[in-house]
């Protein structure tokens, strides 16, 4: 995997390489592939998916070229900003002269999802690909424009998640898109999508009803197979309950690869892959054993050897920019200030490989301690010596255990942690919320696009909220039992002694939680009546953010606060 970067946006390129004399020797087919993702928490939902597509198309000969946005994930730019519709379709031209210039193919193949299935069917008008690969693809500009308001209205239904106040636009998980860009997505296919015409195309589609543009496509006269999208809502449906669509995946390969030659090796010269502004600039960083583990390293472009550095580990399933892209937002503020950062994936997130295989991140097991210290090793062969971690939930717990382990850590900020022994009860309760997850996100999607107070109705929703309450009630009564005793009992209690142990050799910590977040209750189970203090313990402070949720998405506090 080979990073790149063009057109001030952030990319992965999938091939077979060989490195020497600074020059890449890469591997390649005549036909190349671009994959244009989808936008914001779907995102966050589907970025390992594409990558393991990328992984799988590249293993059959293919290069292959993934992409952020302008304006999100990794790239540079404000995604905020009006008229990003023209911004994206020029990015996906780039990427193709970028994708020629690095691996001399001869044929392009699109590949996008969602937003990026739309944004894909216009490009292929100036692009002219030999094949389109279109994934659960809007009816149209102005069917996406609706499906985005409908998300919108599912995660402001959240506790603490209220009104985006003052924006003019759409937010859904904190992902904002402007007025202005949503009224330039309903222009999209305004030409008929002439670029299909002229390719075949495959669309997957998640509608059993049939797909809208699939009609409209092959009214046109393309040539089109259409076919149900196997394992979409377990793709989409949250980014730490995702599962890979494993027979998609195979299917698209199979699609993209057909009829491909193999080309001779193309030498290019190797890219720094800097992304810069006058304030901060940014490389790839790969580490770890095979270089399996991928960051992203930010630091001032003042400062030449930082003596400093943040570590942002995930929280769940989220990749390294973060729930609301708010890791980017805080890597480049504190580049400003002179603080570098890298916001890794651990193994199994986002753009990390497994060990394992393909299939869900190991979010509590320990062994991720050994993916921080890789991270904290690359950090120190930089000549950075004062080390950071910053982790949300289940990036907290191994930001905890990894400064207890690594003395190298001097200082740790836990957000709304909610664990801190891990065991059985926490597993039972993590896997019932992934098996229901899938099935509730459709519930919620079907009731949204109804009155603005409609609930999920019918036996089945009934029971999903009756499993949940039965399943958090038993977990919260064993583990106040448990802990109840182990407070009474001195030496018993883990969690003191590792505050004790961290705070004797110098190191700080902080603990952050939202208003009434679950965690408060972890906190006071294992601390007792000290829990809720600001200063619990030697070296530990607490502080309380009001009006947020637990992944602390509002920008901004309600009016009159």
């Amino acid at each position: 995997m080979i990073p790149v970067v063009f057109d001030n946006c952030r990319g992965w390129l999938h091939a077979r390489t060989e490195v020497g004399d600074s020059r890449l020797r890469i591997g390649a087919s005549t036909r190349g592939v671009i994959v244009c993702g989808a936008h914001g928490f779907e995102d966050l939902c589907s970025r390992s998916s594409l990558r393991l597509l990328a992984e799988e198309i590249s293993a059959r000969g293919l290069p292959v070229l993934r992409f952020d946005w302008r304006g999100t994930a990794d790239s540079e730019g404000d995604g905020e900003a009006p008229h990003r519709v023209a911004t994206w379709l020029g990015n996906i031209g780039e990427a193709a002269r970028k994708l020629v210039e690095m691996t001399g193919v001869e044929e392009i193949v699109l590949v996008g999802l969602r937003l990026g299935a739309l944004l894909a069917l216009e490009a292929a008008r100036d692009i002219a690909p030999v094949r389109l690969v279109l994934l659960a693809p809007p009816a149209s500009g102005r069917a996406l424009k609706r499906e985005l308001e409908v998300m919108s209205r599912i995660f402001q239904g959240k506790p603490g998640a209220g009104e985006d106040a003052g924006f003019d636009g759409v937010s859904a998980a904190g992902f904002r898109i402007s007025r202005e860009t949503l009224d330039d997505l309903v222009l999209v296919g305004s030409r008929r999508f002439a670029g299909a015409k002229t390719c075949a195309t495959l669309v997957l589609t998640q509608n059993a009803d049939g797909s809208p543009l699939v009609d409209k496509l092959r009214d046109m006269g393309a040539n089109v197979v259409a076919e149900p999208f196997e394992g979409y809502a377990e793709m989409m449906c949250d980014p730490t309950a995702a599962l890979p669509p494993a027979k998609a995946i195979g299917r698209i390969a199979n699609f993209v690869c057909e009829g491909a030659t193999v080309a001779p090796a193309h030498a290019t010269l190797a890219d720094p892959a800097i992304l810069a502004t006058d304030m901060w600039r940014e490389e790839a960083a790969q580490f770890g054993p095979d270089e399996r583990l991928v960051g992203v390293y930010c630091q001032s472009v003042a400062v030449e050897r930082p003596s400093s550095a943040v570590v942002f580990l995930n929280s769940g399933g989220v990749y390294h920019i973060g729930w609301a892209r708010m890791f980017v937002d805080m890597a480049r503020h504190l580049a400003e200030s002179g603080v570098a950062s890298l916001r890794m994936d651990m193994s199994g997130v986002g753009d990390s490989l497994s060990p394992l295989g393909p299939d869900r991140a190991p979010l509590f097991d320990r062994s991720l301690t050994r993916d921080v210290e890789a991270a904290i090793d690359w950090l120190f062969s930089r000549g950075v010596r004062d080390v950071s971690l910053v982790g949300a939930c289940s990036g907290a717990y191994q930001a905890f255990h990894a400064a207890i382990e690594d003395k190298r850590v001097t200082k740790i900020a836990l957000v709304n942690q909610s664990c801190f022994v891990y065991g059985p009860t926490y597993a039972m309760q993590i896997e019932a919320w992934r098996r229901t997850k899938a099935a509730d996100m459709t519930m919620k999607l079907a009731s949204a696009d109804g009155p603005a107070d409609a609930e999920p109705k019918g036996a089945r929703a009934l029971l999903f909220s009756l499993a949940k309450k039965v399943v958090k009630a038993g977990l919260v009564h064993a583990t106040d039992a448990a802990f109840a005793i182990r407070r009474l009992a001195p030496g018993l209690n883990p969690v003191e002694r590792w505050f004790g142990e961290l705070a004797a050799r110098g190191a700080q910590t902080l603990l952050i939680y939202s208003e009434n977040d679950p965690g408060l209750s972890e906190l006071e189970r294992h601390l007792g009546d000290r829990g809720r203090a600001a200063a619990p313990l030697p070296g530990v402070r607490t502080t309380t953010i009001p009006d947020s949720d637990h992944e602390l998405t509002p920008r901004s506090p309600p009016a009159g606060r």
